[in-house]
């Protein structure tokens, strides 16, 4: 369970985060920054370690984005660094795929399966 203090500096972070991919330039043609969605930030307890969940629009080039943003993270260190964000530390960041939209996409088809329709249609 994340507190509130986590939430919050969680939004800080994935805020300034998204604002580094419009306004930073990472001479990468696979980091598209109007192609990345950054979805939620999990912050650590001592919030000295970001993980920030991102998705690629249409889903494309998702292994090679991640790649390439786990490369270049130090361009988001040295961001973040600059920012006023009113804590001691800044936070290391970690990029993952946010898979939660294609999670749900199989759920979906799961419930509109013929099989789940027949069994919700009994009852």
């Amino acid at each position: 369970m994340d507190t509130q203090r986590q939430i919050r500096f969680g939004e800080l972070i994935r805020s300034l985060v998204s604002d580094c991919l419009l306004k930073e330039d990472f001479y990468d043609e696979n980091i598209n920054p109007t192609s990345v969605t950054i979805s939620f930030v999990k912050m650590s307890r001592d919030l000295k370690i970001a993980n920030v969940y991102f998705m690629p629009l249409a889903g494309k080039n998702k292994l090679n984005v991640l790649d390439n943003l786990n490369e270049k993270k130090y361009i988001f260190q040295k961001y973040l660094s600059k920012a006023k964000i009113h804590s001691k530390f800044t936070p290391r960041l970690s990029f993952y795929l946010d898979d939660t939209f294609d999670e749900a996409e199989k759920i979906e088809k799961l419930l509109l399966n013929e099989k789940v329709l027949r069994d919700t249609k009994n009852e």
